[in-house]
C-alpha cells in the first residue's frame, strides 16, 4: 500500500480547495507528508551506521525566507537528531517538485553537482558563513515588506489580519501569563514595565498548531516601535529508533536549531510552558518573503548551492558521537547517487497518491 495515500472525508472544504489548486496543490500535499516521507525513507534506505547530526528536519524550498537580517532555510518545528541524509533527501525532493518545467528525471546532473559542491564547502569550512541566494529579488514574492511593525499592522495582512479575525481581550489572564513566561525565557521581563499589550488574537498555523499573536506597544510612543509576537504550540513528532528529540523542551530544541542553521535570521526567540503545553515564540518581522514561484535551472542552481552550504555547515557543527568528519564526507560521496534515486522514488509514490486523492475529491 502507498504510504502517502490520504482520504478526503475528514478534510475541511478549505483544505480540499487548496489541494486542488493547479499551481500549489501538489506541493502542499508534499509539505503535509514530511513524517510519512521520513518513515518511507527508513524503509527504502539502510540507516544503520549512517552518521547522525542535529537535523534541520524539514528543509523544503518554501521554508527559505528572506528578511532584513539575511536569507536562510528556517522553520525548525521538526528539527531533531537523525541521519544527516534525511535533510538532503527532503530538500532535493522539494526542488524537484518546484521546477518551472517538470521532467521525468529527478533533477539535472548540473543542479545535483552544485548542491554537492555547496554542501561540501559548508561541511569542510564550517567557520565560514553559509551563502545566501543571489536571485532573491527576482524570485521572491514580497507580500510582506514594510519599514516598521506599525506599517505591517496598518497594512492588515497575514498575521495581523489573522489576529484581528479572532481577537482576544488584552487583559486576559492567560494571555498575560503566557507572555510573561515567554519574556522570562529571554530575560526581558522589563518590557512589561515599558510596554503594554495593545492587541492580541488567536490563529491556527498551516499544520494546526495554535498561535497567540500579541502586539506590545511602548507606553511612551516616542520611545521605540511596537513588537509583534507570535507564540505558538510546538510540534511533538514521536521519537523512534532513528529520529528523536534530545531536549526536554521543544521550544529550546527549535531555538538551538535556529542558532545552528540560521544564526541571526529569526529574532526575539523564546519559549515557555503554560497549562502543560509547550510554546515557542518569535518576533514577526515586518520585512519577510518566501520563495513561492517555480524555479528555472539557473534559480535551482542558486538555491541548491545556498542551502547546500547551510546544511553542510550545520551538519559538520552538530556531528554526533565519535564520528569523524571524513566519515560523513566519504559516506556522502559514495551514496549521493543512491540518495537521489531514493528521493526520486518517494516523489513518484507521493505524486501518485496525490493524483489519486484529487481524483477522489473531484468525484466526490
Amino acid at each position: 500500500m502507498n504510504i502517502f495515500l490520504k482520504t478526503p472525508e475528514n478534510h475541511t472544504s478549505n483544505l480540499s480547495k487548496k489541494y486542488l489548486d493547479n499551481e500549489r496543490g501538489a506541493f502542499l500535499y508534499f509539505r503535509h507528508m514530511a513524517i510519512p516521507m521520513q518513515r518511507r525513507f527508513t524503509q527504502l534506505y539502510e540507516h544503520k551506521g549512517v552518521p547522525r547530526v542535529f537535523l534541520h528536519g524539514n528543509p523544503h524550498i518554501e521554508n527559505y525566507t528572506i528578511n532584513d537580517e539575511g536569507a536562510a532555510m528556517i522553520d525548525f518545528d521538526r528539527s531533531r537528531l537523525g541521519i544527516y541524509a534525511w535533510d538532503i533527501v527532503r530538500f532535493l525532493a522539494s526542488i524537484s517538485l518546484k521546477r518551472d518545467k517538470p521532467e521525468k528525471s529527478f533533477l539535472s546532473d548540473f543542479v545535483l553537482e552544485y548542491f554537492l559542491e555547496g554542501y561540501l564547502r559548508g561541511f569542510r569550512a564550517p567557520q565560514l558563513p553559509y551563502k545566501p541566494i543571489s536571485t532573491k529579488v527576482n524570485r521572491a514574492k514580497f507580500t510582506v515588506w514594510h519599514n516598521s511593525t506599525e506599517e505591517y499592522l496598518q497594512a492588515n495582512i497575514k498575521w495581523a489580519k489573522r489576529m484581528r479575525n479572532n481577537p482576544l481581550n488584552t487583559d486576559d489572564q492567560d494571555i498575560n501569563a503566557l507572555l510573561k513566561g515567554f519574556l522570562k525565557s529571554r530575560d526581558e521581563l522589563e518590557l512589561l514595565r515599558s510596554h503594554q499589550i495593545t492587541e492580541a488574537g488567536q490563529a491556527t498555523g498551516t499544520f494546526g498548531n495554535q498561535r497567540v499573536l500579541i502586539v506590545l506597544s511602548p507606553q511612551d510612543q516616542d520611545k521605540g516601535n511596537s513588537i509583534f509576537l507570535d507564540i505558538k504550540t510546538v510540534y511533538q513528532d514521536p521519537d523512534n529508533k532513528w529520529y528523536y528529540n534530545p531536549f526536554k523542551h521543544h521550544g529550546i530544541r527549535m531555538i538551538e536549531a535556529s542558532k545552528l542553521y540560521a544564526p541571526g535570521i529569526e529574532q526575539r526567540l523564546g519559549y515557555t510552558t503554560y497549562q502543560s503545553k509547550q510554546y515557542w515564540g518569535r518576533e514577526i518581522p515586518p520585512k519577510n518573503a518566501k520563495v513561492k514561484a517555480n524555479l528555472n535551472t539557473s534559480e535551482q542552481v542558486d538555491i541548491v548551492y545556498s542551502v547546500g552550504t547551510q546544511l553542510g555547515r550545520a551538519h559538520r557543527k552538530s556531528l554526533q558521537g565519535d564520528v569523524k568528519p571524513i566519515m560523513l564526507e566519504e559516506h556522502l560521496l559514495n551514496e549521493y547517487q543512491n540518495l537521489t534515486t531514493v528521493a526520486h522514488q518517494m516523489n513518484q509514490e507521493l505524486m501518485q497518491a496525490y493524483q489519486q486523492y484529487t481524483q477522489q475529491l473531484k468525484a466526490g
